[in-house]
């Protein structure tokens, strides 16, 4: 399986901006995964969302696997290659 990691304060958000990101057509975009919480002060989440596309040909992505970014201990997820997008910086107080 492959995934896509992309901070943000929604999984509406998230979703659309995995979408916008990667340049990929938003229904191969599949389901939430999983969703960490940073526990930072920027109130956002990593949704990481599974996909059918193939992002090891994705021209951002740095040969990194899910369980490198992430500690899989006691989750439900397979480990496989992640396109890790970081935080929107945002405004705000």
């Amino acid at each position: 399986m492959n995934f896509i990691s992309v901070m943000a304060v929604t999984e509406e958000i998230a979703r659309e901006q995995a979408a916008t990101k990667t340049g990929y057509a938003a229904d191969t975009i599949g389901r939430v995964a999983l969703v960490i919480d940073q526990s930072n002060s920027s109130r956002q989440k990593a949704f990481i969302f599974e996909t059918t596309n193939d992002i090891t040909k994705h021209p951002l992505y740095a040969k990194g696997r899910l369980s490198d970014v992430f500690d899989l201990t006691m989750q439900a997820v397979n480990d496989g290659p992640v396109l890790l997008f970081g935080p929107e910086v945002t405004a705000g107080g």
